[in-house]
């Protein structure tokens, strides 16, 4: 059956986004993850597992001055994702790669970026979905789990670059030890689902040659009572702020 597709608004219709109705679709977590740095005029960005873009492009328009790379291994994503660059009007500030982690090409290995952002896959049991696009893009794989993952994501950055990640409150104690003795100045941010309830989610951000010690920061709740957004959500998920100017 031949694949049909929605044009998504995010960021209050700001960013839109083409994608598959039966594939993987952007969640929220990719906003709130674009929300977590700020690069400047000149910086470099890479979005290691890009999918079809909504992180690039949440940043390009934030920071429209920045430079940024996707990383996609999918090749319906990759062309989605270039779709959507020119639906957005992002074709000279985001530049999508077809690219295998386990695997890149010399292209990626020879750079280094000011900042490396990304939402990897969350799952680790037997992918479920029948949609393989959708699979691949929430499990793990024996060649690109969380330990390959966030060591790719290290090897990319500039001494000082800043690495910013988003996953599963449960796999905090796999994601520090991962980082810790790699990078410093690592900053927990924890996402409630509402007033009282455990996070579901954490953002880490972490430094390169930082010495600085672990902080648990201010945490930001995504839901009031009655299921509608936080005023502090809405700002970042409508009007494109910082998760630092909210929180």
């Amino acid at each position: 059956m031949k694949d049909s597709f929605t044009i998504d608004d995010f960021l209050g219709g700001k960013v839109k986004l083409k994608q598959s109705e039966k594939g993987y679709r952007a969640t929220s977590d990719s906003v709130l993850l674009s929300s977590a740095i700020s690069p400047k005029a000149g910086q470099t960005v890479l979005d290691v597992g890009a999918g079809t873009g909504i992180v690039s492009f949440c940043l390009a328009y934030r920071t429209p001055d920045a430079a940024i790379t996707g990383l996609e291994i999918q090749p319906e994503s990759f062309a989605l994702a270039k779709e959507n660059a020119a639906l957005n009007h992002h074709e000279a500030s985001v530049n999508f790669i077809l690219c295998d982690i386990a695997n890149p090409t010399k292209e990626i290995k020879d750079k280094a970026f000011d900042f490396v952002i990304t939402n990897p896959p969350y799952a680790t049991e037997k992918p479920q979905s029948p949609t393989k696009n959708k699979a691949i893009a929430n499990h793990e794989s024996t060649t690109a789990n969380l330990e390959t993952w966030i060591d790719f994501c290290i090897k990319r950055l500039k001494p000082k670059g800043t690495l910013a990640l988003i996953h599963k409150a449960e796999r905090l104690d796999d994601i520090i030890t991962l980082l810790q003795g790699r990078l410093g100045g690592i900053a927990i941010y924890p996402l409630y689902p509402m007033q009282g309830k455990p996070a579901s989610r954490i953002i880490i951000t972490a430094v390169k040659n930082s010495r600085t010690r672990v902080s648990l920061m201010p945490g930001l709740v995504l839901h009031q009572a009655d299921g509608t957004p936080t005023r502090e959500a809405e700002q970042i998920l409508r009007l494109g702020h910082t998760l630092e100017s909210v929180i």
